[in-house]
């Protein structure tokens, strides 16, 4: 489960950490500092790619899935 604290732990049922998501919510509209902003845009460029990973391999078991049911028939 997933909160709102700043801690790393190597279990993933340890207590609650940050998501990329909530660390990009919660710090920035306090990135005034330059050195805090580039790393929110890195976080967030991560996060599309995450997000752009997951959906490609998606799409891609689905059209698999589309070819193997098309072959049935």
């Amino acid at each position: 489960m997933i909160g709102n604290a700043h801690r790393l732990s190597a279990s993933l049922m340890a207590p609650p950490g940050n998501s990329i998501a909530s660390a990009l919510a919660n710090e920035f509209t306090e990135a005034v500092a330059i050195c805090i902003f580039p790393r929110l845009i890195e976080l967030g460029l991560i996060l599309f790619l995450i997000t752009t990973v997951v959906l490609a391999l998606a799409k891609f078991l689905l059209l698999r899935l589309a070819l193997r049911e098309g072959a049935r028939t």
